[in-house]
């Protein structure tokens, strides 16, 4: 190979003219702008599903944080769907900043607007007053039992198992 191009080199020496062509400059690459990943279907119907399936911890790359996957996730909706994004997933949308932690030690629990204000739900209790009496049995002996009902003079509730259905019984 080296003996051929020697041979050709002194052809040209030998004519009195070496030609060296200049390579011609390269055409500049131009970066094609990344297309935007593929969204599925059902991802339109649900972006919000589509983002938390998309950024959960068993999905997402271990290098990746929360944060910068919904940021990618987000920019693919906001590319898909347009003005039909909610605004919680659009960029700057300020939705993320009336969001907080609702549980302590839970990362994905978030309470988002105004918090609520209900009292937690329980049984009512009502003052009662008790009496123990001695009672005789039949084969003898006395057994003590204790009789309840409500201070204010009411019906006392029924004994028994009751499943509260809503507001009251």
């Amino acid at each position: 190979m080296l003996a051929i191009v020697a041979a050709v080199i002194l052809q040209q020496a030998a004519t009195g003219q070496v030609v060296w062509q200049e390579p011609a400059p390269p055409a500049p690459i131009v970066a094609d702008a990344p297309a935007a990943p593929a969204v599925p279907d059902w991802a339109r119907a649900d972006p919000y599903g589509y983002e938390r399936s998309e950024c959960s911890p068993l999905m997402r790359k271990a290098n990746e944080s929360m944060e910068a996957c919904q940021a990618r996730v987000r920019a693919a909706l906001a590319l898909d769907l347009g003005p039909a994004l909610p605004p919680g997933l659009a960029a700057g949308g300020g939705a993320a900043e009336q969001c907080r932690q609702e549980a302590a030690g839970d990362r994905y629990a978030l309470q988002c607007g105004a918090p609520g204000r209900s009292a937690p739900g329980g049984p009512r209790l009502v003052e009662r007053t008790c009496e123990t009496r001695p009672r005789a049995q039949a084969q003898g002996g006395v057994v003590w039992t204790e009789e309840c009902r409500p201070a204010d003079g009411s019906e006392p509730p029924e004994e028994g198992l009751r499943i509260r259905l809503g507001g009251e019984d």
